[in-house]
């Protein structure tokens, strides 16, 4: 319809409706409306009463317009060919001949990515990651104490216990030994992989649970370390002969509890649901870093007092305190600031905070132990990324949706074997008597038993 013949239909609808409604001035307005129906709306109705009986003749067959275009399509020759083509290849496929060769096929492209990946290296480095070489060693660690911890987990136990034993076996067969700037980036790569569990430790704390149990966090940080502390310095001077502050010494290398070996343990368990309610995860996670930084100042103070003198051992006993403020100060100044940068509409929001907040964990432990307040660093580090998390669920996050835990929780799956198989390459057996092992561990048994009974009784 040419839009002439839409303006000659207008004005005959027009015309047609006043000569009616005159001519039935008594009538009703709206009848006589009706009646005198517009041309153009009658034309529309046309198409419509149409269109309606090609669907009826559509329904009646019980089949819609996309279901006759798919089955025309199907019956072609060309899709006829390419359904057979599929279904062959479906069925020659390796998962489907043999389902239970499913796992060894996820193995064997582990396997081939992991080959691409060294060849690719050897094009950029050549010697250098050749099987003699520091490289090449690094990475047989990493990758053999994944597979460990993989293995160790079938049969119910932690996989950092099967990534230390390979650590520890790889150390003294002779297949591992850094030296020079590899040991150094040794180091640095534990210390990487310890903020990512700090990381994911401050993102998963229950603000909730952290304020209604302050008080039993604090009592859990400072009393069982103090106590077993002292425990093993009685059993060190009592077995070993050691002098009484040579015993609190190591006393205060046993208490620490490191919150790279409890946080990964806590978090299994927070994930199947274990102790949410009462927020047992929350507690031991705050209290442990609390604990670090107790046995660092501790052990820092009784160095002091066997080396030092006069002004050097009053540096040792402000030390702590010093290192609790400077974590406290840059962990709610950086978390605040994550709280406004980026902004929560931005496109990359998820990205940016990762990043961030990555870091800023990282500047905070390496720069601490550059400064000489390595204790500092960890727990700046938690309570940044509690901080900031605790912003994000105001700005509509939630425990539930927190796209950067669940992107470390990935990187970790990744560090994992990084952290605890180096860990155990520390580990050389050869420095060791058998006599003196036996007496640790006995040391190590006391120590242990007063502090889970001390605990328990709180």
């Amino acid at each position: 319809m040419s839009i002439n013949d839409l303006t000659n239909a207008v004005q005959l609808s027009s015309t047609s409706y006043t000569d009616g409604y005159k001519q039935r001035s008594d009538g009703n307005p709206a009848e006589v409306a009706r009646e005198q129906m517009n041309p153009l709306l009658n034309h529309i109705s046309e198409r419509n009463e149409l269109s309606t009986t090609s669907n009826k003749s559509v329904i009646g067959t019980g089949k819609n317009e996309n279901t006759i275009l798919t089955e025309q399509a199907d019956s072609s020759p060309d899709y006829k060919r390419s359904s057979v083509v599929k279904r062959i290849a479906e069925n020659l496929a390796p998962a489907n001949l043999c389902p239970q060769f499913n796992l060894p096929l996820r193995i064997a492209t582990v396997i081939l990515m992991l080959l691409l990946l060294w060849g690719v290296m050897f094009t950029i480095f050549q010697d250098a990651v050749l099987p003699q070489s520091k490289i090449f060693e690094l990475t047989t660690v990493v990758i053999l104490a994944y597979i460990a911890g993989w293995l160790v987990s079938l049969i119910r136990l932690p996989p950092l216990l099967g990534m230390l034993v390979t650590g520890i076996l790889l150390r003294n067969i002779g297949s591992f030994h850094m030296v020079g700037s590899y040991a150094t980036a040794v180091s640095t790569l534990r210390l990487v992989a310890m903020v990512v569990i700090l990381i994911k430790a401050g993102l998963g704390l229950d603000s909730a649970a952290l304020r209604r149990l302050s008080f039993v966090v604090t009592k859990l940080a400072f009393i069982p370390c103090l106590v077993e502390a002292a425990t093993d310095a009685v059993v060190a001077h009592l077995v070993l002969g050691f002098p009484w502050l040579w015993g609190t010494l190591l006393g205060f290398v046993l208490g620490a509890v490191s919150p790279a070996v409890v946080v990964p343990s806590l978090l299994g368990l927070q994930e199947k649901g274990y102790g949410e309610d009462k927020g047992i995860s929350t507690l031991v996670i705050a209290a442990s870093s609390i604990d670090d930084i107790a046995a660092i100042s501790g052990f820092g103070v009784v160095l002091g007092l066997i080396f030092s003198k006069g002004g050097d051992l009053m540096q040792q006993l402000v030390h702590g305190p010093i290192e609790v403020a400077i974590g406290l100060s840059f962990g709610v100044g950086w978390g605040i600031l994550l709280m406004f940068f980026p902004h929560k509409d931005d496109l990359w929001v998820v990205g940016e905070r990762t990043f961030l907040i990555g870091g800023g964990g990282l500047f905070a432990v390496l720069g601490s132990s550059l400064v000489g307040y390595s204790g500092a660093g960890p727990l700046g580090c938690i309570i940044a990324a509690f901080v900031a998390c605790s912003g994000w669920k105001l700005q509509g996050w939630s425990s539930n949706f927190n796209p950067v835990a669940d992107i470390y929780g990935d990187i970790w799956k990744v560090f994992q074997p990084v952290l605890f198989g180096l860990i155990g390459t520390e580990i050389d057996l050869s420095q060791l008597e058998e006599n003196t092992v036996l007496y640790g561990l006995c040391i190590l048994a006391v120590g242990l038993m007063v502090s889970i009974v001390l605990t328990a009784l709180e």
